[in-house]
Order: C-alpha cells, then structure tokens, then sequence
C-alpha cells in the first residue's frame, strides 16, 4: 500500500474520481513545498515539477494498491505525459510521503496565473 496526492480530476467530485471509489480516503492535504499548477486547458490542471515556486497546492490524500497504481498510470499517460514521485504533503501538522503525477511537458509558466487549488466551473 502507497499513499497517492491528487490535486485535480481525481478529487472528490470531479469526472476521475471514480477511479478511486474502491481506496481509502485519508486527508485533505497541502504540499509542503510549493509547486507551481496551472489550468492552460480548462478540464485539468499541470502540476510542474519546480519545488519552491508557486503555491502550496491543496489536494486529497488516498491509500492505493499497485492495481490502482497501474491503472492511473495508463489514464496519467505515465511516464510519457507525465512523471510521478513521492513528495511530501502536510495535513493538520501531520506530514505524509505521497505519490503524486507532474506533467512532462516543459510550459512556459512564468507568465501564466499560477493556482493553490483545482475547482470546478
């Protein structure tokens, strides 16, 4: 068992979620770094792999196998669309070593609004 940090249509409410209907819900979350996230397609957000700018992303927390690793995985694009590693969130002063997805792409995001949290429209 892993923890995985998801941070956009893999959280409650959102059209991925059904991914994880059948994993444990642990926490709400926040990165202890921060990372910038942008939303340049409207239906999901780019986490980008540069510890230290940004914000401190908001997300959800959940306890998966490797079935479900490998099922995210194939809908992540992994590792060609996007990358994994394991970074530290935070959750009422509680910190946790989680699995989470950036993007591969390298974006110019410097001149883009970057976000805390992803919410729907």
């Amino acid at each position: 068992m892993m923890y995985l940090f998801v941070y956009g249509t893999l959280k409650n409410g959102f059209y991925n979620h059904q991914l994880l209907e059948d994993t444990e819900f642990i926490c709400s979350a926040t990165t202890k770094q921060k990372y910038p996230m942008v939303n340049i397609e409207e239906y999901f957000p780019y986490l980008i792999d540069a510890e230290g700018i940004g914000h401190y992303v908001e997300g959800e927390v959940y306890k998966i196998n490797e079935e479900i690793l490998a099922m995210l995985d194939i809908l992540e694009g992994y590792p060609d669309l996007y990358n994994r590693h394991k970074i530290t969130v935070e959750s009422l002063g509680v910190e946790l070593q989680a699995i989470t997805y950036f993007v591969n792409e390298k974006i110019n995001y410097q001149k883009l609004e970057l976000l805390e949290s992803f919410k729907q429209n």
